[in-house]
């Protein structure tokens, strides 16, 4: 099927907002595919989508990129190095697994409710600390925030989600937090970007016009939500995309169980 500017666009700014916030890009794309009968060019486009969150946050982020460029041995990329390989480990031996998941869509009503639940829960029982910041992470915490990345890698468990819940449970302060988990995206999403761009080809002028609108509305989405929802965690806590994502979580449920209109 021939891919529609507005549904490029439509899915940019998806998957640009939902990122960042706990509630799982990869969920809701799906969702989005279902609805809107998306099934040509589907890695040329999810490749797209998130090379424009790639864009988004290496921005938002420039002078911890530079930073950690010019100290590649400094502590702050020694954790999310620490962080990271769990999570490459974890992609590599379930990548067929993963693929099937992500393929059938069956498991993510239980995986919305699951996040927002561990939202809900850390929330409750998490103290930060006012005084840790990202350099008092151990690295075991770092591993930890990394295996929680690795099983975000489930179409509708929450990167940013389990990241940030397996960091406020270690008492850091909530805007660092928030930091480390987008920082630690970088490494992800530059490696799944890398990877598909292998099994594609980008070189070969078939980007069609609608790609290009998805990429950019997913920069452009990808940045202001970032922006605001690094401000939104000064202050607030999570509990409202919890009860988002349960409620949809339930919704879904009902849906592959009891109507079956959409899933």
């Amino acid at each position: 099927m021939h891919m529609h500017i507005w549904q490029a666009v439509v899915l940019g700014i998806i998957q640009g907002v939902t990122e960042f916030l706990p509630v799982s890009s990869s969920g809701h794309l799906v969702l989005a595919d279902h609805l809107l009968h998306i099934s040509s060019n589907a890695l040329a486009l999810d490749t797209m989508l998130h090379l424009g969150t790639l864009v988004a946050v290496l921005f938002v982020y420039r002078h911890a990129a530079r930073e950690m460029v010019a100290d590649p041995f400094g502590r702050l990329s020694g954790l999310l190095l620490a962080a990271t390989i769990p999570t490459v480990l974890i992609g590599l031996v379930f990548e067929k697994t993963f693929e099937q998941v992500f393929d059938s869509g069956a498991t993510i009503g239980a995986e919305f409710v699951f996040t927002g639940a561990l939202l809900l829960y850390t929330e409750a029982k998490a103290v930060p600390n006012p005084e840790r910041s990202m350099s008092d992470m151990t690295w075991r915490g770092a591993v930890l925030v990394g295996l929680a990345q690795g099983a975000a890698i489930m179409p509708a468990l929450s990167r940013s989600g389990l990241t940030l819940c397996a960091t406020l449970a270690q008492g850091i302060r909530r805007p660092e937090a928030v930091r480390f988990s987008f920082l630690l995206s970088i490494p992800v999403i530059l490696g799944a970007t890398i990877l598909q761009a292998r099994e594609w080809d980008l070189t070969g002028g078939s980007i069609s016009s609608a790609l290009w609108w998805g990429m950019g509305a997913s920069a452009v989405s990808g940045y202001v939500a970032i922006r605001l929802f690094t401000r939104f965690m000064a202050n607030r806590r999570m509990n409202v995309f919890g009860v988002y994502t349960m409620t949809l979580g339930l919704a879904i449920l009902a849906d592959q169980l009891i109507t079956h209109r959409f899933l």
